[in-house]
C-alpha cells in the first residue's frame, strides 16, 4: 500500500513538472502599467458569432495588472460605448447582450489598477456577421455629408450606413465633378473592406461641386448605388463667404429623447406621476414636454426632404442622432421649405425605439412616422429645435431607477427610490473621466463588481461617511455599487444625497507564505488560464 502511495506522489510530481504550475502573479505596480495588444479578433475581421470573444495579451510574465476595463463602440456612428470591464486580471471578456448582425465595432483595452487607468492599447475593428450573398445587396444609407452641404477636405468624410443585416466584402464609391460619372473619376478608395467611411485622399479644387454615391460589392459582384449626392469642396473656408458670390448655408438640428412617464401596474395613481398625461381612454402616456433629466436617445435614423414630406420616397439626407439624441443637418444651400422625419418601423429605428410611441410632435402619419414642416430656411438660418419626443412602452419600470428617477425614503444599506407620492425627481449623476472598478462598498478593500468605462455617466444614490465615494446605480447593466469619487465629476445637486452605512469590511484573509518552485530550464511551454483575482 505504502508503495502504490509513493507512485501516485511520483506520478503527481512529474505531472506538474512537465505541465507546468500556474501561480498567481503579483499585481503590477500601478505607475508602470503597460499598453497592452490586441489579439482576437483579427484587425478588419468578419465574426461569425454576435457573442464574441475579444482577447489581448499584457507585455509582463512578472506581473498582471488588476483588471482591464474595454471601451467597444457600435457603427456607424461610434459613439455608444457598449463596453465594460473584466474585473480580474482575465485577459479576455465578451459582451453582456448579443451584438447587432452586419456592424462595424471598434475596441480599446487598458488595464487597471484601483480607479487608475494605464496607457490605452491601439483601435482594433471588426464587423459581426454574416458575409452578404449577391441577393442581399443594396443601396448603402448616406449619412453625411448632406446633398449640397460644404466639405471641408481636412476634416470631413464621406460617410454611410449599410442596414440588409449582413456585412459585404467592401464598398465601391464614386466620386466625381461629373453628376453622371462619365469622366472626372477621382481615384477609388480600398474597395475589398467593408469600412462606411471614406477619406478623400487626392486634393480637391477649392470651391469645386463634386458627386458622389456608393454601393456595397461582394466580390466581382456590385449592388444598386445610394443616389447621388454633392457637396462643395471648401477646405479654406471661403467658398460659402460673400467674396465667392456664394451663399452662406444654413442648418438644422435638433433632439429625439425618451419622454418619460412612469406608471404603476393597476389603477392609475391619482395624482399621476410627475410627467404623465391622460390620454383620455382610461390610461396615461408621456406629457410631450422635454424635461430636465429626460435623456436624448442615440442611433435613431432622421430623414431631410427638401420641400414636401414625400416620407413614401427617397430622403434627400439622412443622419443618426449622436450619444445625446442630438442631430444636425449642416452645410446646406438649398433654401425654403423643409421637412424632418423619424419612422420608427425602420431600421435601426425598430431595434432602438419599438414598442412605444410619438408624444411630440403631434404631426403623424397612418403609419407612425413623426414630422414638422417648416419653412424660412434662409441664408446663415441655423435651426436647433426640431425635436421628437418618445415614449417607451414598458419604460421606465414604476419604482425602478429611471432616467428621471424617483427620490429615494427610508435609506438604510441599499437605498429603496420610491416615495409615496409616486412623484419623480432627478437624481445627481456622476460622469467617468477616467475607467474606474466599482466595488461592492466604498474602499478598495471590498472586491469589485465590475469596471465602468470613462465617459460613462450613472446615477448617485449615496455617498460613503468619509464623503470619499459615492453609491450609484449603472442603468446600462443594473448595477449597484461604489465608486471613487475622484474617478469623476458631478452634474447636478449632491446636497440631498444621504449618507449610507457601508456593509461590512471583508475580513482580512491570513496567507502563508510559499516557497516558489524553480522552474527547469527550458521549460515546455502550454497554454494557462490567467488566474482570477483573489
Amino acid at each position: 500500500m505504502k508503495k502504490i502511495i509513493t507512485y501516485l506522489f511520483l506520478l503527481t510530481f512529474v505531472l506538474v513538472l512537465f505541465t507546468g504550475c500556474t501561480m498567481p502573479l503579483p499585481t503590477c505596480d500601478t505607475a508602470s502599467l503597460q499598453e497592452v495588444t490586441l489579439s482576437s479578433p483579427a484587425q478588419l475581421a468578419v465574426v461569425d458569432s454576435l457573442s464574441p470573444t475579444l482577447q489581448w495579451t499584457y507585455p509582463s510574465d512578472t506581473c498582471a495588472p488588476e483588471g482591464y476595463a474595454i471601451t467597444l463602440w457600435e457603427g456607424p456612428i461610434l459613439v455608444t460605448n457598449i463596453g465594460g470591464g473584466t474585473g480580474n486580471p482575465s485577459t479576455s471578456w465578451g459582451p453582456g447582450s448579443p451584438l447587432q448582425p452586419g456592424k462595424q465595432y471598434r475596441w480599446k483595452v487598458a488595464p487597471i489598477n484601483g480607479t487608475t487607468l494605464g496607457p490605452e492599447s491601439g483601435t482594433g475593428i471588426f464587423f459581426t456577421g454574416p458575409t452578404c450573398t449577391d441577393a442581399d445587396l443594396i443601396a448603402p444609407v448616406q449619412l453625411e455629408p448632406a446633398d449640397g452641404a460644404i466639405f471641408n477636405q481636412s476634416t470631413d468624410l464621406l460617410w454611410w450606413d449599410y442596414t440588409a443585416g449582413c456585412t459585404p466584402t467592401g464598398y465601391k464609391a464614386d466620386v466625381s465633378t461629373d453628376s453622371t460619372f462619365a469622366s472626372g473619376l477621382l481615384p477609388p478608395g480600398p474597395e475589398d473592406v467593408p469600412l462606411t467611411r471614406l477619406s478623400l485622399g487626392d486634393p480637391l479644387v477649392e470651391c469645386e461641386t463634386y458627386y458622389w454615391r456608393v454601393a456595397a460589392r461582394n466580390g466581382a459582384t456590385i449592388g444598386a448605388y445610394s443616389p447621388t449626392r454633392s457637396f462643395i469642396a471648401d477646405t479654406t473656408g471661403t467658398c460659402g463667404s460673400s467674396e465667392s458670390g456664394m451663399p452662406e448655408s444654413a442648418s438644422i438640428g435638433g433632439i429625439v429623447w425618451h419622454d418619460v412617464c412612469a406608471l404603476p401596474d393597476g389603477a392609475l395613481p391619482d395624482p399621476l406621476s410627475a410627467g404623465c398625461v391622460s390620454d383620455g381612454a382610461g390610461s396615461a402616456r408621456a406629457n410631450g414636454i422635454r424635461e430636465e433629466g429626460e435623456p436624448g436617445i442615440a442611433g435613431v435614423k432622421v430623414d431631410l426632404y427638401f420641400g414636401d414630406c414625400d416620407i413614401d420616397g427617397t430622403s434627400d439626407a439622412s443622419v443618426l442622432t449622436d450619444s445625446n439624441g442630438h442631430y444636425l443637418f449642416d452645410g446646406l444651400t438649398s433654401f425654403g421649405t423643409y421637412c424632418v422625419a423619424v419612422n420608427p418601423t425602420i431600421s435601426p429605428n425598430d431595434s432602438i425605439l419599438l414598442p412605444g410611441e410619438w408624444t411630440y410632435p403631434d404631426s403623424l402619419t397612418s403609419a407612425g412616422v413623426a414630422y414638422h414642416t417648416f419653412g424660412g430656411v434662409e441664408s446663415a438660418v441655423h435651426i436647433d429645435i426640431i425635436d421628437f419626443g418618445w415614449d417607451y412602452q414598458f419604460l421606465p419600470v414604476f419604482g425602478d431607477p429611471t432616467p428621471t428617477p424617483v427620490v429615494g425614503v427610508n435609506i438604510t444599506n441599499v437605498p429603496t427610490f420610491v416615495d409615496n407620492s409616486g412623484f419623480n425627481t432627478p437624481f445627481p449623476q456622476f460622469a467617468f473621466d477616467k475607467n474606474a472598478f466599482c466595488r461592492k462598498g466604498p474602499g478598495i478593500n471590498y472586491s469589485d463588481v465590475t469596471a465602468i468605462p470613462v465617459g460613462d455617466i450613472v446615477d448617485i444614490r449615496g455617498i460613503s461617511p468619509d464623503s470619499q465615494w459615492y453609491f450609484i446605480h449603472w442603468a446600462k447593466f443594473n448595477s449597484d455599487c461604489w465608486v471613487a469619487i475622484s474617478t469623476g465629476h458631478v452634474l447636478g445637486d449632491v446636497s440631498t444625497i444621504q449618507m449610507l452605512t457601508p456593509p461590512p469590511s471583508p475580513a482580512p484573509t491570513s496567507v502563508s507564505p510559499t516557497k516558489v518552485p524553480q522552474q527547469p530550464q527550458n521549460p515546455t511551454v502550454v497554454p494557462t488560464v490567467t488566474p482570477i483575482k483573489p
